[in-house]
């Protein structure tokens, strides 16, 4: 296996084992945060499709945003430990792997952290859209 595929593997698993619990928290407060300031702010307007756009708007921010700032560390940890499993199957100086699974995860984490973030902003967009 390739060093690309490799991280490619180990970045869907560790994006697979936070996910739920990251959507989960930063769409249920953005969901509730959305609600009381829309509703405050649009009390007064006739048109809801505006307030539908502004609802939709408040939500992506809200929720991309929380899920940024919750996801980044436990990505990381979960990252590494995946990528520690993977280099642990080759016979490699541990400094090389040490070294390696550093700039593996450095060079990834912020192409992991957009991927949850556009989940968590679809999800938040669906929630939005049926209530």
């Amino acid at each position: 296996m390739g060093l690309k595929n490799m991280v490619a593997q180990a970045l869907d698993k560790a994006i697979k084992d936070i996910l739920p619990p990251v959507i989960s928290r930063s769409v249920t407060i953005a969901l509730i945060t959305t609600k009381e300031l829309v509703t405050m702010d649009f009390a007064l307007e006739p048109d809801e499709n505006k307030y539908l756009k502004g609802s939709i708007l408040m939500i992506q921010n809200l929720a991309g945003n929380l899920a940024l700032v919750t996801s980044r560390e436990p990505l990381k940890v979960s990252f590494e430990q995946v990528m520690k499993s993977f280099f642990d199957q080759l016979n490699m100086d541990p400094n090389m792997k040490q070294d390696m699974m550093q700039t593996v995860t450095a060079d990834n984490l912020d192409l992991g952290c957009a991927l949850i973030k556009k989940a968590v902003v679809e999800k938040a967009v669906e929630e939005v859209r049926q209530d």
